[in-house]
């Protein structure tokens, strides 16, 4: 168990690394572009990337049920299911994204027009724009693909290393187009270019990583059914988060203004990064759950479900804790005062919604890795329908702050649910037990850390003494859960900071 708890530990330490580098990347590349482009403009840029997240959908789940499959037949050493499995999803992606990109192409004059409220002197640049999503559509299936294949074989190194390069590579390139004077639709057209060139990269990168599984004997393989089965369960959450995540652009662009939309798209999408953490733990998570057999598989199983939900909030609280605190000083800094006095209390009830949302990435992983997968879509539509219906209320009526108060809302109702679903009828824990276990400390820390730097916040007023404030309130916040670790956690933590192998000494219980 040490031994699988400093891999999951590593292979976590891989994907942070990659998503610290994406967030440095945007956190200068967007201000010069809002500034360059204007609000407007940038409005359909991200008009640009919503359309390519609704692309996404034509997968049909297949990402997902290429990691479960490829991880399980590399387990069980069945290259007749690891072929299986690469046939079904490849008919899914060119099928499915071609199709897809060939209806946008068709219909995006009527998508700009009559979805998105584009006013008619900006419709030529959004239907080029979204016609360049719609010629990229393939290329981002096919990549998407081949990294669902490197997840599933647990080489997160390279996973990530794909993942960084398209992700960065997509902002620094529109900062230089920008720079040299060039529009939008220029930059709409290093978009389909480059996921060209990744996809190319990254197929390459997978095949080769696939063959030694591909030459194991035959086994049982894996039937059209049970690969359907657990692509369309997960192609079910997929589509509930994009209409929980993505819907609302259609929300504000309809009843308010493309500025508006950049406006709370900004900081939302600087927030919804926040979801890469229980993301990249999830994916991590679930082959390695999957491997679990034996009479000793439902403690393995609890350990790990509460190590990685613990993680996650010891990862994730402190940065939402700090933003929730120094927002206005925050956006203004990054993004100017105006931005900011429109855009900060939306995006605190956003700080807040996120901090709900983590609670859910250990409930979903252990359903979806042990054979309940209908758990985590039950959950997702939940809150896509409420957040469907709040929006139809609140938007009309209150603006950015309707859009807000009706994600939050959204969130923090199911995932009081499905925690407890979860932890009585899978897991096999108390609600009060989880509570003690894996949220008292986490939540502790960040509760002392607010009472130090909220009062201060209003001392924040330049970037230098913003990150003292946020460096001290972070202190108290690892401070305080240092003091409240486990014996085994805090020797795994060690073990992971100094990155060193050691003995797979037995590990001590959980207290």
């Amino acid at each position: 168990m040490a031994e699988k708890s400093l891999r999951f530990a590593r292979n976590i330490g891989f994907n942070a690394l990659g998503q610290a580098v994406l967030a440095a990347v945007n956190f200068f590349v967007v201000p010069y572009l809002v500034g360059r482009f204007g609000l407007e403009t940038y409005g359909i840029y991200i008009i640009l990337h919503a359309a390519a997240s609704y692309l996404t959908l034509s997968s049909f789940g297949a990402g997902s049920a290429l990691i479960k499959h490829v991880a399980a037949c590399r387990g069980a050493h069945d290259g007749r299911g690891m072929r299986d499995t690469l046939r079904y999803a490849a008919w899914v992606y060119v099928l499915g994204a071609g199709m897809a990109g060939a209806a946008l192409w068709v219909g995006a004059p009527f998508v700009a027009v009559r979805v998105f409220h584009v006013p008619g002197h900006a419709v030529p640049l959004a239907v080029f724009v979204l016609r360049c999503a719609a010629a990229g559509g393939l290329f981002v299936g096919l990549g998407q693909g081949a990294s669902a294949v490197m997840q599933g074989l647990q080489r997160f190194d390279w996973h990530n290393a794909s993942n960084v390069l398209l992700n960065s590579a997509m902002p620094l390139g529109a900062l230089a187009l920008a720079a040299a004077g060039s529009g939008l639709s220029v930059v709409a057209g290093w978009y389909v270019a480059l996921n060209i060139a990744v996809c190319i990269l990254a197929c390459a990168v997978g095949w080769r990583l696939l063959l030694p599984s591909l030459g194991q004997p035959a086994g049982k393989g894996v039937t059209p059914k049970a690969f359907a089965f657990w692509a369309l369960t997960a192609w079910s959450g997929a589509l509930a988060w994009i209409v929980s995540y993505q819907f609302d652009k259609i929300f504000i662009a309809r009843h308010l203004s493309l500025s508006a939309l950049t406006l709370y798209s900004v900081p939302a999408g600087l927030l919804q990064r926040m979801q890469i953490i229980p993301a990249m733990v999830g994916v991590v998570a679930i082959p390695m759950m999957s491997e679990l057999q034996g009479p000793d598989a439902p403690e393995s199983l609890r350990r790990m479900y509460f190590k990685s939900t613990r993680f996650v909030l010891w990862a994730s609280l402190p940065i939402l804790t700090a933003l929730f605190a120094l927002m206005p000083q925050f956006l203004s800094l990054w993004l100017g005062g105006n931005f900011s006095d429109a855009s900060c209390w939306p995006a605190r009830l956003l700080v807040l919604g996120q901090a709900a949302t983590l609670l859910n990435m250990g409930p979903n992983t252990v359903t979806f890795s042990r054979d309940h997968p209908w758990y985590m879509p039950a959950w997702a539509w939940s809150q896509a329908l409420l957040s469907l219906l709040a929006w139809w209320i609140l938007v009309p009526r209150y603006g950015l702050m309707g859009v807000a108060w009706g994600s939050l809302a959204a969130v923090a109702l199911p995932t009081a649910v499905n925690v407890i679903v979860v932890n009585r009828r899978v897991v096999g824990v108390s609600s009060r037990w989880f509570a003690a276990e894996v949220l008292y400390a986490p939540f502790l820390s960040a509760g002392l850390m607010l009472a130090v730097i909220f009062p201060v916040h209003g001392m924040a007023t330049g970037w230098g003494r913003l990150l003292a404030v946020m460096a001290a309130g972070i202190a108290v916040f690892y401070g305080v859960t240092w003091a409240l670790l486990n014996d085994e956690d805090r020797g795994l933590a060690k073990r992971f900071l100094r990155w060193e192998v050691r003995g797979s000494a037995a590990p001590r219980s959980e207290r």
